[in-house]
């Protein structure tokens, strides 16, 4: 019997494959990971997988969009694992989670394209990866341009490799695809932005600051240390209960209460009573 774990919310569920939906966060199966596999006599200790685990986050990964196109259907979301295989020819290889819509896509349509994300690419990142292209329009807030039958979000990325699949291989959970490059974009207003990796990405969602993304964001906490006093600001972190987002009114110099009833959180776009006081 397998063990699933919500990377969201750490709702734990058994069974050969993870819950369609989270009962606790609502977040679709492509966001459980496998944790365990009850009754396998190879199966590893608890202590060595801790290690392992703590090994492996020591990892670097940056953070990406990865889109496709399969006739009308358009989709795209959010990846960590791309890296460089050969550079002559120019390869990289994408791992995508098989339960993925964009997975799905990826293996009828033979291409893709990947999205290089910048420190300042938090929203859209959460709204490519927190829910599923077969249910919602990932692009109805974000235009996308179709060109070689791929759609690319140039205003929003770094840069951006284009290419087609020229190998696949099945590893359990994901599919590893073998990409030739073939075209590039590099979007000449993002210049000084530094590329966005999952630490960063981790700590953004916490409501921490990393460099250059957030300069603007920092600027605003002189202006909250002057209105500190009689009317000081309500300093109180909300955290949402989907995806663990912090607000803090240090870094966005405002406070959650002040924030109006429309408020969606940036990573994950849930409304603004999803948020709860920070514990």
């Amino acid at each position: 019997m397998k063990k699933w774990s919500c990377t969201v919310c750490g709702y734990e569920a058994e069974g050969d494959d993870p819950p369609d939906i989270c009962p606790v966060c609502g977040v679709d199966h492509t966001m459980f990971e496998l944790v365990e596999t009850k009754g396998d006599s190879n199966a590893i200790d608890e202590g060595t997988l801790k290690r392992i685990k703590t090994s492996i986050r020591q990892f670097s990964y940056g953070m990406f969009i990865v889109t496709t196109k399969s006739g009308d259907k358009v989709n795209g979301q959010t990846a960590n694992t791309v890296f460089q295989l050969t550079s002559e020819p120019n390869q990289i290889g994408v791992a995508l989670n098989n339960g993925n819509y964009t997975n799905e896509l990826v293996k009828e349509s033979k291409k893709l394209a990947v999205h290089v994300m910048g420190q300042d690419s938090l929203g859209i990142l959460g709204h490519f990866g927190f829910q599923s292209g077969r249910t919602v329009d990932k692009f109805k807030n974000y235009p996308c341009e179709i060109e070689n039958d791929l759609p690319l979000l140039k205003k929003e990325v770094l840069s951006i490799l284009e290419g087609h699949v020229v190998n696949a291989l099945d590893v359990g959970t994901h599919t590893l695809f073998v990409v030739n490059v073939d075209d590039g974009f590099v979007n000449e207003d993002k210049k000084g932005i530094e590329p966005m990796t999952y630490s960063d990405f981790r700590t953004l969602k916490k409501g921490g600051t990393v460099a250059k993304s957030t300069e603007a964001k920092a600027e605003k906490q002189p202006e909250i240390k002057k209105e500190r006093g009689e009317n000081a600001m309500d300093m109180t972190k909300y955290v949402c209960t989907v995806c663990g987002y912090v607000h803090d009114p240090a870094v966005e110099g405002i406070a959650f209460a002040d924030l109006p009833d429309s408020y969606e959180c940036p990573v994950c776009g849930v409304g603004k009573d999803q948020f709860k006081p920070e514990a």
